[in-house]
């Protein structure tokens, strides 16, 4: 679909046209209200409830936080490693010192040169085992605030953040039937786990019911006119 002006006697009207070959939408225009209001309703309803989203915060803390417990546990593992290794180094350095025979003392000096690569390598894994202070905020910010309200995100994004928007949201296109009616969304992991979970008629915020939050996101004014491409797939619109 591509959208376009269409001239009226007193004014220019926003349209969409299909314009793929053999399709038989072929020339048949949509209004820009029906197709993109329609639209609007159904990301709309991905905005869930405050009881559920809070459910779904603290879920992510829970199992944020049995990581960091287990991510402990094996910081603790691998501190008792690196101090055995530690002591072995010790222990080989005191038999170099008392050995005699250039053969021998090769041989230590092999075994403390691999242990000396394996404390390395567990002073690293050591390092990196548990999380900086404060990482669960930095890893779920973007993630909770696109779960709160994604059609907020939507209205007010550039291009390019509202196809995030729609590759995030929904797991395939979005289709329009040629009949004027959005076909059934195929919502993304987050969404439809949320949904079957928890109860979709009872958690999901209505339409008329929802309230934008503040992001720090600043409104852009809409273009006068601009082109949209879509793919066409079985008679159906495609957002792409």
């Amino acid at each position: 679909m591509t959208a376009a002006w269409s001239k009226g006697r007193y004014r220019h009207y926003p349209y969409y046209l299909c314009m793929t070959r053999g399709c038989e939408a072929k020339s048949k225009s949509v209004p820009r209200a029906k197709l993109e209001d329609g639209f609007a309703e159904i990301i709309k309803t991905l905005q869930p409830a405050e009881g559920l989203f809070d459910l779904a915060k603290a879920m992510l803390c829970d199992a944020w936080d049995m990581r960091l417990a287990a991510a402990k546990n094996e910081k603790s593992a691998l501190q008792k490693q690196f101090t055995d290794v530690e002591r072995q180094i010790g222990n080989l350095l005191d038999r170099v010192v008392d050995a005699s025979s250039p053969s021998v003392v090769s041989a230590y000096e092999t075994r403390i040169e691999k242990l000396e690569r394996e404390k390395i390598v567990l002073a690293e894994r050591v390092a990196r085992t548990v999380p900086p202070k404060g990482r669960l905020e930095d890893c779920i910010e973007l993630a909770l605030r696109f779960l709160a309200n994604p059609w907020y995100i939507y209205e007010n994004g550039d291009y390019v953040m509202r196809q995030t928007v729609l590759r995030l949201a929904f797991q395939t296109p979005l289709r329009y039937g040629k009949n004027g009616v959005y076909r059934t969304p195929e919502f993304s992991l987050p969404f439809r786990y949320l949904a079957e979970t928890f109860g979709e008629k009872c958690e999901m915020v209505p339409v008329e019911r929802i309230e934008l939050p503040t992001f720090g996101l600043q409104n852009q004014s809409m273009r006068a006119s601009r082109t949209v491409k879509y793919r066409n797939i079985n008679n159906s619109i495609c957002l792409v």
